[in-house]
């Protein structure tokens, strides 16, 4: 059997009065509330999983791989990274999707997870980008000096923008932490000046208000993703998750094969506009891989971007963030 949860989207018509890490905190403590209820996360034959709008588990099970896994699945559904991370790290999910750079965040902060699947980039760095309105004034990286970008914190969109600047001359531009629908919110209102920010928001802000983009993260950095695991569900539930990390590299098999069926019910499922969730599954169809001794130089990139901006400093090794333990 397959539950969902989803998890209360913030309204769009209204800016925290708090910081944003408040807001992560309210949100991970409502996913830890409507999932620990049931004390699922402790039972051996329930996986609970976090997702991101959807998507993994519309690819499952448009592949058909949901099936006969030996337990149940117990879906929970975020519309950032951070949100999903601090569930994770709560212990009220045991298996999720990030991005390289949120996840790196989390675990630097000290979040008991490792990386289990490396989720290599397929659109070329195109999946995360900075976008403006249609008829903004800003054209390129030196005219959003000293002006508003909205993203999340330690998000793949916040590396983004560091990783840009962090090469350019001039003025950096001012931050503002915001989730994903509060943002747009705020960059539809003029209230930002633009939004650092991740597929399918990229696209579908570009079909709903022509919003376009200024810069993405091709050649910036290293546009990886995982499946990340924490480490109780690791040492618990280790044949659990290898069964679902084949499985899924299995589902993504299928997706590459496949990506017209796979978009039309991910548009079904998410509400994505139908050329939205095309674009989504050209892009995000990857297919997963070990991590390797590669894969961890590559995300030492991400730790020195956010060392150098004096967000994190790790006391652990870099490789502790992974684990090789499982084979695809």
């Amino acid at each position: 059997m397959i539950f969902v949860h989803r998890v209360a989207r913030p309204s769009l018509r209204h800016f925290p009065a708090r910081p944003y890490p408040r807001l992560v905190h309210r949100l991970a403590a409502f996913a830890a509330l409507i999932v620990g209820a049931t004390s699922c996360a402790a039972q051996a034959d329930t996986l609970v999983v976090a997702d991101q709008r959807g998507m993994q588990r519309a690819l499952l099970q448009a592949a058909h791989a949901d099936k006969d896994l030996g337990f149940d699945i117990r879906w929970v559904e975020f519309d950032a990274a951070a949100p999903l991370l601090q569930a994770l790290g709560a212990g009220a999910v045991d298996l999720g999707i990030a991005g390289d750079g949120p996840y790196l965040f989390a675990w630097a902060a000290g979040i008991p997870a490792r990386a289990v699947l490396l989720l290599p980039p397929r659109g070329g760095g195109h999946m995360t980008a900075i976008i403006v309105p249609a008829h903004s004034p800003v054209h390129s990286l030196s005219d959003l000096a000293g002006r508003k970008i909205a993203t999340g914190r330690g998000s793949i969109g916040h590396l983004l923008a560091l990783s840009l600047f962090d090469s350019a001359a001039g003025n950096r531009p001012d931050y503002v932490f915001l989730p994903p629908s509060q943002a747009k919110s705020a960059l539809d209102s003029g209230a930002v000046d633009a939004w650092a920010t991740w597929e399918p928001y990229v696209t579908l802000a570009a079909a709903q208000t022509g919003a376009r983009v200024v810069a993405d993260g091709q050649n910036v950095m290293p546009n990886n993703g995982f499946m990340v695991a924490s480490t109780q569900a690791i040492t618990d539930k280790h044949p659990q998750i290898a069964v679902f990390l084949r499985r899924i590299t299995q589902a993504y098999g299928w997706g590459r094969a496949h990506p017209q069926e796979f978009a039309a019910l991910l548009s079904r499922q998410t509400g994505l506009p139908p050329d939205v969730a095309n674009k989504v599954a050209q892009e995000q169809i990857t297919a997963p891989g070990p991590i390797t001794d590669e894969t961890v130089k590559e995300e030492a990139r991400v730790i020195a971007t956010y060392r150098k901006a004096q967000l994190v400093n790790p006391p652990r090794k870099l490789d502790d963030a992974f684990d090789r333990s499982f084979v695809p």
